[in-house]
């Protein structure tokens, strides 16, 4: 199988390329190679792609629209359509489901973003969902949560998604026959916050509670928080 990783020299990419190489043709593709918000640029940077694992964007809660429109919202349409029947795995985020309160949060609730940047992700699923059921083909949307080499400091305990995990989970995007479905990306962890109910084989191993002393490096997840009460 042919897969093209966008955002191919990303810190996720970065962890996800070690459960990849070797066992499928992997290229990879970034803002060097061109542009994935012009459509014509997405068009050749995914031709001959039997795959597409798309995770170029910009991932910072804080960012505002002007900064996310091109790289969280026309990029995705435009990968999308460059995929045509291919099969794509879309980098989502669990700030689609930042104000939920309930644990752990189910990924068959309704989407309830806590910030732009999630917003714009809720936004990539729903457009996801419709390319599959126009196109036939499988498209398959991970939530990810923390993805960092260890804990961060700070960071929520129940969001880390472990490297091992994320290559197991992306692995078990790539091949399942599921036409499409959205999932949560997070490790076993101890601190349940996140569902993994999955139907595509994912059965995350790490937990962040084995980690007792998490490093202070940047990467923290929480639910954004707003600016002001109203």
């Amino acid at each position: 199988m042919k897969v093209l990783i966008t955002g191919g020299s990303g810190q996720v990419a970065g962890q996800l390329l070690p459960g990849l190489v070797g066992r499928y043709d992997v290229r990879g593709c970034d803002l060097v190679d061109g542009d994935l918000s012009d459509a014509h640029t997405a068009a050749k940077l995914v031709d001959g792609a039997d795959a597409v694992v798309h995770l170029a964007a910009v991932p910072e809660p804080d960012a505002s629209w002007a900064d996310l429109i091109g790289p969280n919202i026309r990029a995705v349409t435009n990968v999308l359509a460059a995929a045509g029947r291919a099969k794509v795995v879309l980098a989502s985020s669990i700030h689609v489901m930042g104000l939920h309160r309930g644990r752990p949060v189910e990924p068959h609730w309704p989407p309830a973003p806590c910030c732009a940047y999630g917003a714009t992700k809720a936004f990539a699923e729903a457009a996801a969902r419709a390319h599959s059921h126009r196109h036939g083909n499988s498209v398959i949307c991970l939530r990810l949560g923390a993805t960092t080499p260890t804990p961060q400091a700070g960071q929520s305990a129940g969001a880390w998604l472990a490297p091992a995990d994320l290559q197991q989970l992306v692995v078990c995007a790539l091949e399942t026959p599921v036409r499409f479905g959205i999932y949560h990306g997070v490790s076993a962890n101890s601190a349940r916050e996140w569902s993994t109910t999955n139907d595509i084989g994912y059965r995350p191993v790490c937990d962040a509670a084995t980690h007792p002393d998490p490093s202070s490096s940047a990467g923290v997840w929480e639910p954004c928080q707003p600016e002001r009460e109203l």
